[in-house]
C-alpha cells in the first residue's frame, strides 16, 4: 500500500501545486504581455483554465487523503460502541456513490463534447471532463482504501504508513 499512498500523495499534492504555478506564471506573463508589450497572450485564458481545472479535480485526492471531505468525525467520535467505524464507513461509502456518480456525469460530457475545441489552443473541451473522470476514480480509489483500513482497525489518513 506505500507505492499507491506515494501515487495518491503525489496526484493529490505535487500536481495541483505544478498546475496552480502554472495558473500563475501564465496569468502573469498574459498581464505583463498586455500591459507592457502591447502583444496578447491568445492561449492564456485557455491554459490558466485547464490547469486550474486541475488544480481542482486534483486537489480533491489531496483532500481525500486528509479526510478532509467530512465534517462528521465531531460527531460520530461521540457515538457509542461500534457505531463510529460504521459511521466512517458509510460516510466514505456515499462518497464512493457520488463519485460514481460524478464520473457518469463526466463520461457522457466527454461523448457530447468531443467535437467542441478551445479557440485558442485547438484542444477539444473534453480534456476538462476527462480530468475530472480520474480525479473521481482516484477518489473512489482513496475512499475504498480507507474503508479497508477502517475495517482493519487501522488508522487512516495520509500521516500513517
Amino acid at each position: 500500500m506505500r507505492v499507491l499512498d506515494a501515487i495518491l500523495s503525489i496526484i493529490g499534492t505535487v500536481v495541483p501545486v505544478v498546475l496552480l504555478a502554472l495558473v500563475i506564471i501564465v496569468v502573469t506573463a498574459n498581464i505583463i504581455a498586455r500591459n507592457v508589450f502591447g502583444l496578447p497572450f491568445h492561449a492564456a485564458h485557455d491554459i490558466a483554465m485547464l490547469a486550474f481545472a486541475g488544480v481542482v479535480w486534483f486537489g480533491l485526492v489531496g483532500a481525500a487523503l486528509d479526510g478532509q471531505f467530512f465534517g462528521v468525525d465531531y460527531f460520530v467520535d461521540r457515538l457509542p460502541g461500534r457505531l463510529p467505524l460504521y459511521c466512517r464507513i458509510a460516510s466514505r461509502a456515499v462518497v464512493v456513490i457520488c463519485s460514481a456518480a460524478i464520473i457518469y456525469s463526466a463520461w457522457m460530457q466527454i461523448g457530447t463534447a468531443r467535437f467542441s475545441r478551445f479557440l485558442s489552443l485547438g484542444w477539444p473541451k473534453w480534456i476538462v471532463s476527462a480530468g475530472l473522470l480520474v480525479s473521481m476514480v482516484l477518489v473512489i480509489v482513496v475512499q475504498v482504501r480507507e474503508m479497508v483500513r477502517l475495517y482493519r482497525g487501522e488508522a487512516v489518513g495520509r500521516t500513517t504508513s
